[in-house]
């Protein structure tokens, strides 16, 4: 054979395999395909409960869609300084689940979008909303920018510190409140500030959760917990005029294991929590009112006015909102 000849079939070979490639990976692939679809659809009629029906894992499918599901993360302007945040929280062990600009969406649409979330939560973690605000950016570059070497060491530290006695800090923070308002003899403390019997004003239970109307963006974060109360050993809130963040901890142990209340909601200086079992009964709604106000005084001296009015928002509410100033 010329070499010429051998030369053309050498060509004849090249071309041959450059046309079939592509033909046979598209194959393959279609076929790969097939087959894990198949796999995934005997998987999942053989699962316990399943009927076994190609329906019934469409249904399926579909619930677990979240409703209202927020605008795509690219279409949402992410600062320097909230980008760093995201960062940072991420590096707690924590994950993103959905990113949403706070004046792109009603208080309804937000809580009826937690409210599917929560009902579908994510095997091992715990969903937060956070609002990236000036104060909650600073509370985590401040928590943790010593710790970045040593994250996980850090949080494990908080996760193994023993819990406090939540009854007792509300009752020493009521004290320290009661003896701030009337040092000076100007108020009524019993009449004026506490005012049981007398008519409250109208008040509804809170009906929704409360949400800024900004420009910050709000972050669906899973924190890495069994527990809900935990969460506060991976996001930085409290401080200040509020409970230290171990004192969140404690303090949410408690409301969750009494009332089913679950943070569901912070910013910088705004902590929100669903309850599964509101209070109902007159003597425990003021009981529970006498402790938020040790716990967040603000939400009656800067909002409700008296411990009476606070006491006719718990009755039946599924949302409790506290705010320091």
């Amino acid at each position: 054979m010329s070499i010429l000849n051998r030369q053309t079939i050498k060509n004849v070979i090249k071309l041959s395999v450059a046309v079939l490639a592509p033909i046979a990976a598209a194959y393959l692939k279609t076929k790969l395909k097939k087959t894990d679809e198949e796999e995934k659809e005997k998987n999942q009629e053989s699962a316990p409960g399943n009927t076994g029906s190609t329906e019934s894992a469409k249904n399926t499918q579909e619930a677990e869609k979240p409703m209202d599901a927020p605008k795509a993360d690219a279409e949402i302007k992410v600062s320097d300084e909230a980008g760093k945040a995201i960062n940072i929280i991420e590096k707690t062990g924590c994950k993103i689940a959905h990113i949403v600009s706070c004046n792109k969406i009603t208080e309804d649409q937000l809580t009826n979008m937690y409210l599917r979330m929560a009902e579908q939560p994510n095997p091992g973690f715990v969903r937060v909303m956070v609002e990236l605000d000036s104060i909650m950016i600073d509370n985590l570059q401040i928590e943790y920018e010593e710790h970045l070497s040593d994250m996980d060491a850090f949080i494990q530290s908080k996760l193994n510190t023993p819990l406090e006695d939540a009854e007792t800090i509300l009752k020493n923070r009521f004290e320290e409140t009661k003896e701030l308002y009337t040092s000076d003899g100007d108020i009524d403390w019993d009449n004026d500030m506490i005012a049981w019997g007398k008519e409250s004003a109208e008040c509804d239970e809170l009906s929704s959760i409360i949400l800024s109307q900004s420009d910050n963006i709000l972050c669906f974060v899973d924190v890495p917990v069994q527990s809900v109360y935990d969460v506060f050993c991976y996001l930085p809130f409290g401080g200040d005029e509020s409970p230290e963040p171990l004192e969140h901890r404690s303090i949410a142990k408690y409301w969750f294991e009494k009332y089913g209340a679950v943070p569901c909601f912070m910013s910088g200086d705004v902590l929100q929590f669903y309850v599964k079992r509101p209070v109902e009964e007159e003597e425990e709604t003021k009981a529970l009112a006498l402790q938020q106000f040790g716990f967040c005084s603000d939400i009656v001296t800067q909002g409700c006015e008296t411990v009476q009015n606070l006491a006719s928002t718990l009755k039946g509410s599924r949302y409790w909102y506290f705010w320091w100033d």
